[in-house]
């Protein structure tokens, strides 16, 4: 069976159809490309068209009340992010998906994009037409994975770590009284904020300007993520010599997985009330990630990767910290994953310093605050 559906915008994009090598975007791409498919595979094949939204902005006038016309018709499926609907159709539907897309930032949520890579296809197009290719769909390492997952929640966020330096390398706090994230973190916010169309830093709760606390010393990212279908919870900015604890319930200098229990309640059920201490400290290689256990009802497993897969979990002792590399990965009462990003944000001011602790756990002798 060879029915599909279309990425519209990638296609549109696609400096490899007529013409080729301009910018577009081009509705006649979309139209050759579905001319294309159904000269190769037959003319009643089932085609299925979405498009972001964002690409009627792109076209120029004449494309975009055509492409108006067709959406009005149902003929093409209009979606602030069309990625989401492309893969869920074609997973329900065993469709064949023609984008020049990875989705590498889909990888976790959609494991039968690995599993099926004959099912993603590409496109040349030449005197005699438009040929299809396979993409090229392959095993992605977790890091990369992490990665594109990363850039797309920043982006999200119309955060960009290139334009805005200043806002990610600066603590903030949100300030109106009837915001929940205010309510919750009176002191800093200890989640990435939002960039509005002024370049402005704003809360993530209720898009209010926030107030600067000053500089951030050198951070890493914490990602936490459902640990069953690997769908991202947040990312937590970590600050070289602090502490982030994390649980479910009021936690003064940490993050309250309880404030996602709608959306992710299955995952965060077992996660005790301060489950799980995470600090970054300085060591040889300019600073590493320690992980306590801080009495959990449920536990804390550490799963370590040997260069091609995971390890069996291993519980962490209670109280004992444990180096956490980006490699490896937490396991909170067996639902929420955490993951430590190896990126650095401010990383010039990362100071260099030899580490006495000889990459052992230890125990801990006190937690600062």
């Amino acid at each position: 069976m060879w029915d599909a559906i279309v990425d519209v915008a990638n296609v549109c994009h696609s400096e490899e159809l007529y013409p080729i090598g301009e910018k577009g975007p081009f509705l006649a791409r979309l139209d050759a490309v579905v001319h294309g498919w159904r000269a190769r595979h037959g003319a009643d094949v089932r085609i299925e068209l979405v498009a972001d939204k964002a690409l009627l902005h792109a076209l120029d006038t004449t494309d975009k009340r055509e492409l108006q016309r067709r959406a009005a018709r149902r003929e093409v499926t209009l979606r602030p992010v069309a990625d989401t609907l492309v893969l869920e159709r074609a997973e329900a539907d065993l469709l064949h998906v023609l984008s020049g897309d990875h989705f590498l930032d889909f990888r976790r949520r959609h494991p039968w994009i690995e599993a099926h890579p004959e099912r993603f296809h590409h496109w040349y197009q030449d005197a005699h037409g438009v040929h299809f290719v396979p993409r090229g769909i392959g095993p992605e390492h977790h890091q990369r994975v992490s990665r594109a997952e990363e850039i797309k929640e920043f982006r999200d966020k119309h955060l960009d770590p290139a334009r805005h330096p200043e806002i990610m390398n600066t603590r903030w706090r949100c300030v109106d009284s009837l915001c929940l994230y205010a309510r919750m973190w009176t002191g800093r916010l200890p989640v990435w904020p939002r960039v509005d169309a002024g370049a402005r830093a704003v809360c993530p709760g209720c898009a209010s300007p926030l107030r600067a606390l000053g500089p951030r010393r050198p951070t890493r990212q914490v990602g936490l993520a459902d640990h069953a279908t690997g769908e991202s919870i947040e990312r937590l900015p970590l600050e070289l010599g602090s502490n982030l604890v994390l649980g479910r319930g009021r936690i003064v200098n940490g993050y309250n997985l309880g404030s996602r229990q709608d959306r992710f309640g299955e995952a965060v059920r077992y996660v005790s009330r301060q489950h799980v201490l995470l600090r970054f400290a300085a060591g040889r290689a300019g600073g590493h990630v320690l992980a306590v256990d801080l009495g959990s009802s449920n536990g804390t497993e550490i799963e370590r990767w040997n260069g091609s897969a995971y390890e069996p979990g291993r519980a962490l002792e209670v109280d004992v910290e444990e180096i956490l590399t980006p490699c490896d990965r937490l396991v909170l009462g067996g639902g929420v994953r955490v993951e430590v990003s190896g990126r650095h944000f401010n990383a010039d001011d990362l100071p260099r310093i030899t580490d006495d602790s000889g990459g052992e756990a230890t125990r801990v002798r006190g937690v600062e605050g």
